[in-house]
């Protein structure tokens, strides 16, 4: 099944500027009495913020759009992170699901109750891996899952005790400049696992959108997914992918030991001012005036499988011998394929031309340098927290929809410039990428399942159609158009052009 994304804008009513209270909420009970039209999306863990924004703008009630708001969401954990600005809490799990009846911004699905599930754990390639399962990828590495968790169905949460004392409260979203309330309904821990086989295709039942995903987001697009992994199924074997122009940065995420001691690097190069120098381990200097560099090189050099053997504190002016922790992802993480991409040169740089670091992973490691593997952004920042409390030197890869919010004891980390270029230089945390001086930044790609094996149902086309061409209208954070995109808003000034082994040119 060939899907061709329509880039233009999506015309939103603006009927109404004002917040819409939660109303009518689309409970587990409404689910049920039904028709309701049911979605899986997995994939991308970075790009989690952005979806669901895209979805909750495609809503009755939501953005301007007319009609009565019925939105809920419905998230497998219960903790809120404070100063989320997006409204979707980060302490969520992995699996969560998005309801509501769409407006006529969503296209053939107006007037449709929707149920979206979304799965995050594992990374951008779980937006393939159930696919090429029941399509027989050989898998010479063993990296398909073979299964995949989502929340069970809404349908059922009543009956099941989950989720059924009612929503747990509601959050304002910002949608085009205004907030907008949603119901939100927590603790949703009651998940199901679909298994994929060449013979079964998640269940015996084998619906898209409820047995397995329809298709999901992508940091990097599937070639670079297919050469990193080894791959054997070309894309065409199980549906088709499109290139939506829609730039995402990503930084280097530090623990406060490592910030610090990188200020006093840059403190004693007579780049940072003394002053700079003025925190502590536990509560360093965090204005923006005192940010720290981490040249690209240096991480390089710890991320690398060859090299890594001789790390120690001492990499970063530390005491020798004392402990770097470098905080991955999983293989088939999209953002561990933008770190790839950017610190090892893979798989850009293999063949003939022999240019591709190996990077490191967590059998690597040695008693200064301790590499782990985490399947999720959230994972990252806590093990980066669990660093700071310890003392210890730490640093990973995430997005920069991601924001620091720092408590006593919680998400103590914060974002380094890189090669003196910072990746938050502005409250948005793309004005540098998109301008052309910040270059750690690649294309989301979005894919569609197809094909007679395991295709996604029309109404999910539909609806990936209508989220991704609204994920470049949104002012969201670290993600931007690029001039590819067609859009009305403020665009990069580069493109990669959907080849993310491109470099970004005007």
């Amino acid at each position: 099944m060939k899907m061709t994304l329509k880039l233009s804008r999506i015309a939103l009513a603006m009927a109404t500027l004002g917040t819409t209270p939660a109303a009518l909420a689309l409970t587990p009970t409404q689910i049920a009495a039904g028709p309701t039209t049911y979605v899986w999306l997995s994939g991308s863990s970075s790009t989690t913020n952005a979806v669901f924004r895209s979805v909750m703008s495609l809503c009755n009630g939501l953005a301007g759009n007319l009609g009565i708001n019925d939105a809920h969401m419905y998230l497998e954990g219960g903790g809120i992170e404070p100063g989320h600005v997006y409204g979707l809490p980060n302490k969520v799990g992995s699996r969560f699901a998005y309801a509501c009846t769409m407006s006529s911004a969503a296209g053939s699905l107006n007037g449709k109750k929707v149920v979206m599930y979304h799965t995050v754990e594992g990374g951008s390639f779980n937006a393939h891996a159930p696919h090429l399962s029941m399509a027989g990828e050989p898998d010479p590495q063993g990296y398909l899952p073979g299964n995949l968790k989502r929340l069970n169905n809404l349908a059922l949460l009543g009956g099941t005790g989950k989720c059924a004392a009612g929503p747990a409260g509601s959050t304002l979203v910002t949608l085009n400049g205004v907030p907008w309330s949603i119901g939100r309904y927590t603790g949703c821990d009651d998940v199901v696992t679909k298994t994929f086989t060449t013979t079964l295709k998640g269940d015996v039942a084998g619906l898209p959108g409820q047995s397995y995903p329809d298709g999901g987001f992508s940091d990097t697009e599937y070639l670079i997914n297919k050469q990193n992994l080894d791959i054997a199924l070309n894309l065409s074997s199980i549906g088709d992918e499109v290139a939506i122009n829609i730039g995402q940065a990503f930084g280097v995420a530090v623990s406060y030991p490592l910030y610090l001691q990188l200020q006093k690097n840059d403190v004693a190069a007579g780049v940072l001012a003394a002053t700079c120098d003025d925190g502590s381990a536990t509560v360093p200097n965090l204005t923006p005036a005192c940010q720290p560099s981490l040249p690209a090189q240096r991480y390089t050099t710890i991320a690398n499988r060859d090299s890594i053997g001789g790390v120690d504190g001492g990499l970063f002016g530390g005491p020798a011998g004392s402990i770097v922790n470098l905080v991955r992802r999983v293989p088939t993480s999209g953002t561990q394929s933008a770190s790839n991409l950017r610190f090892s040169n893979k798989p850009c740089a293999t063949g003939l031309s022999q240019g591709a670091l190996e990077p490191a992973r967590a059998t690597d490691s040695t008693p200064t340098a301790i590499v782990t593997e985490q399947s999720t952004a959230g994972h990252v920042k806590d093990t980066l927290n669990t660093a700071t409390g310890a003392g210890q030197f730490a640093l990973g890869v995430v997005s920069m929809e991601n924001i620091p919010t720092p408590t006593a004891t919680n998400n103590r980390w914060a974002f380094v410039k890189l090669d003196d270029v910072s990746p938050n230089f502005d409250t948005q945390q793309r004005a540098k990428a998109m301008d052309g001086a910040y270059t750690f930044w690649y294309e989301l790609a979005v894919f569609t399942a197809g094909g007679s094996i395991s295709p996604a149902s029309p109404s999910a086309a539909a609806l990936i159609t209508a989220v991704a061409a609204t994920l470049g209208e949104s002012d969201l954070k670290g993600i931007f158009a690029t001039p590819l995109f067609g859009g009305s808003g403020s665009a990069s000034k580069g493109a990669r052009f959907g080849n993310s082994c491109l470099p970004a040119g005007q």
